[in-house]
Parts: structure tokens; sequence; C-alpha cells
């Protein structure tokens, strides 16, 4: 197998057509449709069925294309960093944050990192619920931030504060529920979204989230910025990250509410986390090492 081989494959898949592939990779199509079939008959396997107008993926070949991109990603990664470190250029330090954990002590410790180590490069994804651990899984970063979801033996982790989770509604949405008691009754809510953000990991074999009602509607966004905009608009209800709305709950534009039998409120940890097994970088040591440091909780690696 050749990796030339492989983006001719990948080629075909993404244009629809053998021709067009050519075109897109500047080859000639005999040279694509040579390709192709060396990798089928190197496998046994066929990747197309030809039976159509135009190639349409078998069920092996949709198998093999998914792992040729992913193969075809980490060759390119390595590209870069082979001609970042020619010029002389550290490899960046890869991080993947929680969306929820970004509060004013997170920005901090991170501002302060840069500003002693200026040289060093930070590239950060967010991520969120059990995405940044697939990060991790999948050698996307180095050092991931946020609540302990999904880890295991496979991690070590500190602890390094707390958010404080909080349930909110806006003022008028509220008044429609007419809810007349201290809690509000999981029935009252049934018929109001409940607004979620997605759980961004590909591979999780669930949604990821803890604190849902087991009856009712839900609206899935992509982050909390989307979810604040819903809410101040009436649109649902939701769990939120209490430093993300303190103006909104000082200026009244949300409100806390406790639902019955449901985690209202809590106090949620943020943890820094890396795999075990994997090999650090000398610049993710000193991220660990800095930010371990400023930990109130500093202790062992869990």
């Amino acid at each position: 197998m050749k990796l030339d081989q492989l983006r001719a494959f990948i080629a075909v898949v993404e244009t629809g057509s053998f021709r067009s592939a050519a075109d897109s990779i500047h080859k000639t199509q005999p040279g694509i449709s040579a390709a192709v079939k060396a990798l089928e008959e190197q496998y046994g396997i066929q990747l197309f069925d030809r039976n159509s107008y135009r190639p349409t993926l078998t069920t092996e070949g949709h198998a093999f294309f998914q792992q040729s991109k992913k193969l075809m990603s980490q060759v390119l990664q390595l590209e870069n960093l082979g001609h970042d470190l020619a010029q002389g250029t550290e490899a960046p330090l890869h991080i993947s944050l929680s969306q929820m954990g970004l509060d004013e002590d997170c920005m901090t410790r991170i501002k302060a990192f840069q500003n002693q180590y200026p040289d060093i490069a930070l590239d950060i994804t967010t991520d969120h619920l059990h995405g940044i651990q697939e990060k991790l899984a999948k050698n996307k970063c180095e050092i991931a931030i946020g609540p302990r979801y999904g880890l295991d033996d496979r991690h070590a982790f500190i602890q390094l504060n707390k958010i404080s989770m909080i349930t909110v509604i806006s003022p008028s949405l509220l008044s429609n529920i007419n809810a007349n008691d201290a809690k509000i009754k999981q029935q009252s809510l049934y018929a109001v979204p409940q607004i979620l953000v997605t759980n961004t990991a590909e591979n999780s074999p669930e949604n990821g989230h803890r604190y849902i009602l087991p009856t009712g509607k839900r609206w899935y966004v992509n982050d909390f910025l989307a979810k604040k905009t819903m809410l101040l608009h009436g649109l649902g209800w939701a769990r939120m990250p209490r430093h993300c709305i303190q103006a909104e709950l000082d200026n009244g534009q949300l409100v806390p509410i406790e639902v019955e039998n449901f985690t209202s409120h809590n106090q949620l940890p943020i943890f820094m986390i890396r795999l075990r097994h994997q090999t650090q970088s000398y610049q993710a040591n000193l991220f660990w090492e800095m930010m371990k440091s400023f930990s109130p909780f500093t202790g062992s690696d869990l």
C-alpha cells in the first residue's frame, strides 16, 4: 500500500468519479483506476460497486475509506511537523478545553503560562463532555482540562478547581409554567425544551449527559453561547455554568429554579487530564507542572 494509492482512492470517493478524481489530484484517469485496483488486489476486497452509474463504496470500501482519511490526516500532521522542525520551530502544545470550564480561573492560568513561556505555541480546541477524553485517546492533544467524564485507569488527572452549575430559565417563560411551589415539578417542564450542548465525542456510546429529565423535549446546540441565547429568548430551560450567566442573573434576565427530584445546582470539579502511557513532550510537562502548582487541590496525580 502506497500513499499515492490512498490519495487516489480518497479522491474518487470525495469527487464522485474517477475522472474528477484525476483532475483534483493532477493524475491521469488510468493512473487513478490502477491505484484503486492495486489496493483491491492487495487486500482481496472490492472497494467500489461499479455496477452503478457512479462508483459507490461497498461496505468494505466504506470502512477502508474511514481509516484512510484518518491515516492521511496523520500523514499531513507529520509532514507539517517535519517542515516546522526543519525551520527550527517547536511543535505546538495541543490542549483540549471543556467548554464549561472556560472560567476566569482557567483563563488566568493559561495566560500565566503564556507569559512565562512565550516561545511555546499553544494549539487550543474546545470540546464538551466525552469529547476531551476522545481527543486524548486519538492523540489529538496531550493535555485536556474538563470535568470527570469517562476517566479510568488510563488517565492521570489532578483537580484544578470547581465551577458552579445552576438551573435557569427566563422570567417570562417561568410565568407561563405557573409554578407555584418552591420546587417545579418535572411534569411542568415536559413541554418546555431542555437545552443541552451536544457531546462532541464522535464515538461515545451515549449522549454523555447526566443531568436530563427522563421525559420531555430536548434541544441540542453546539456551544454554551447558543444555549444562553436561546435561554434569554425564552425558548427553554437548562443547567448552565454560573460564570457564563452571572451578568444575566444579576440583571434579572435569567432566574434560578429548583426542579423536583433533579440536580438543579451543584459544584462540578474540573480536572487536568493526560494519558498515563503517553510520552509527554517537554512543553506538556512544563504546562502540567505549572498548572499543578496553581491548584489548591494539589497532591499526587490520580
